[in-house]
């Protein structure tokens, strides 16, 4: 059965809305999705005719599904990495299945849950003593993810500044993006050397005593990491070389497209438009994905945008059956103490 609960410290957490109450928002969310979709298609800014090319264009498509397969692989190696500074290992292989079974939720599940929640589900349903640590490692690994995707219409900025100079909304969108990074940076440098907030809450100031000790551990779980610069750097950077294997993708689908349209540009905008679809507003990002990347193409000057993003749709679901495979299959994630840490 999917995951509809996960359990915190040995107590379970049941979701806060009704069944009935969830189904109805699933819909409503899913019907604004399908609702753009279907006037971004009625309005010619999806041409279904281009993605009916995805038919013919088989090498193409393989090289996308490796290209995904690859970046699926890079978001495993970094989570196993995140572990080890906690004393404890996740084999790559694990990891892997763990971040498929999530890719697949993301991909086909119409829920607010999505691929964040089952791996948390997973990942603590079999780990009671250690369950905050983990949850916080899973967390973590999202921020950086968020981060890296952040840094990198900023690094590929000095490239075009006379596009930059010219189009004032741009100019905006990566000063946005650029505080945006800027705030992830200040607070965790904050969690990591600021004592003052681990010191008032052991001094019992505040009320809710088992809320109150999840946070510290979530936030001395963080600080663990100030012994171990070097797998933030290496995570780091397998996250930026999965983010670009996800522009990778997304140049692919401009190629079947739009080929006339695929321009170095698209550096600048592909990053903030994969933020946009991740904005938990309909499931998947579903049509929210499509209209923001049809508008950051149009403030670029590039076309396409929209219908490159259905074939990384269309694409990701290919990835996302081998984890509905291993669901179905059944997983086991197993996170043990390293020898040092017994």
């Amino acid at each position: 059965m999917p995951p509809t609960s996960t359990s915190i410290l040995g107590q379970e957490v049941m979701p806060a809305k009704s069944p009935a109450l969830k189904a109805l928002l699933t819909l409503v969310r899913l019907a604004i999705g399908i609702g753009l979709l279907f006037y971004l298609a009625r309005s010619g800014i999806i041409d279904l005719r281009a993605l009916s090319k995805l038919a013919t264009a088989w090498p193409i498509t393989l090289a996308a599904v490796a290209l995904l397969t690859f970046d699926v692989l890079l978001m495993s190696l970094r989570l196993s990495w995140l572990f080890r500074p906690q004393g404890l290992r996740l084999s790559l292989g694990v990891s892997f299945q763990l971040t498929l079974v999530g890719f697949f939720f993301a991909t086909f599940v119409p829920g607010s849950a999505g691929g964040d929640i089952a791996r948390l589900f997973y990942a603590t349903r079999e780990n009671s003593g250690r369950r905050t640590e983990i949850m916080t490692v899973l967390i973590f690994d999202r921020v950086i993810g968020l981060f890296s995707m952040l840094l990198l219409p900023l690094l590929f900025a000095p490239m075009f500044p006379q596009l930059i100079q010219s189009v004032t909304a741009l100019r905006y969108l990566l000063l946005t993006v650029a505080l945006l990074a800027l705030c992830l940076l200040a607070g965790f440098f904050v969690v990591m050397w600021n004592e003052s907030i681990l010191n008032l809450l052991r001094r019992n100031a505040f009320g809710f005593p088992k809320l109150r000790s999840l946070v510290i551990r979530g936030l001395e779980t963080i600080r663990t990491y100030r012994r171990s610069p070097g797998i933030l750097v290496s995570t780091l950077g397998a996250s930026m070389l999965a983010n670009l294997s996800l522009m990778a993708v997304t140049a692919l689908g401009m190629l079947i497209v739009n080929p006339l349209g695929l321009e170095m540009k698209m550096c600048l905008v592909i990053p903030m438009g994969y933020i946009a679809n991740s904005l938990p507003l309909t499931p998947g990002g579903l049509g929210v994905g499509e209209a923001a990347f049809n508008a950051l193409f149009d403030i670029a000057g590039l076309h396409g945008g929209a219908d490159a993003l259905l074939c990384w749709r269309i694409w990701s679901a290919f990835v996302g059956i081998l984890g509905l495979v291993l669901y179905l299959r059944g997983l086991t994630c197993s996170i043990v103490k390293t020898a040092e840490d017994r």
